[in-house]
């Protein structure tokens, strides 16, 4: 998943009618598959991990494979494409860390982390380096190889 960009292909596709076209391929319609078209149908988005943390939001048993894996079948039938523009813009602010995240380890293990122990441990791992003169850190940009 090189670019994870994504756009609602076939000119605005509803949720009702991705429904209809994952009923024919023979997907059952989980709780979970519904959050996740739910999440990329009616919000504002910029990447993939963003869909992911709005599905997680909504319904904590969905984990990030759980939300690529449908990104991906989503793409095989067209009904949205990650090589075009998305929903929303990144404004160079993908993650302003505002109510905290979510760690996911190797082992799936998904550990809550909130905005305060993100700061302090930006901070000690910056000032550990040598970068002291940082008040208050606004954002993070991840970059994600795949």
């Amino acid at each position: 998943m090189a670019n994870e960009n994504l756009m609602i292909g076939r000119a605005q596709l509803g949720k009702e009618d991705i429904y209809t076209m994952l009923k024919e391929q023979g997907f059952r319609l989980t709780e979970q598959r519904k959050t996740i078209v739910d999440v990329i149908v009616n919000e504002d988005y910029s990447c993939c991990k963003e869909v992911y943390i709005m599905a997680h939001k909504r319904d904590e048993s969905i984990g990030i494979a759980t939300v690529y894996r449908m990104i991906q079948v989503l793409e095989e039938l067209g009904a949205i494409s990650r090589k075009n523009l998305t929903k929303n813009a990144c404004p160079g602010r993908c993650c302003d860390m505002k109510g905290g995240c979510t760690v996911v380890t190797d082992k799936s293990k998904q550990i809550f982390l909130s905005e305060e122990d993100i700061q302090e441990a930006l901070k000690y791992i910056m000032d550990k380096n040598g970068y002291t003169n940082v008040d208050e850190i606004k954002a993070v940009l991840v970059n994600q190889t795949v």
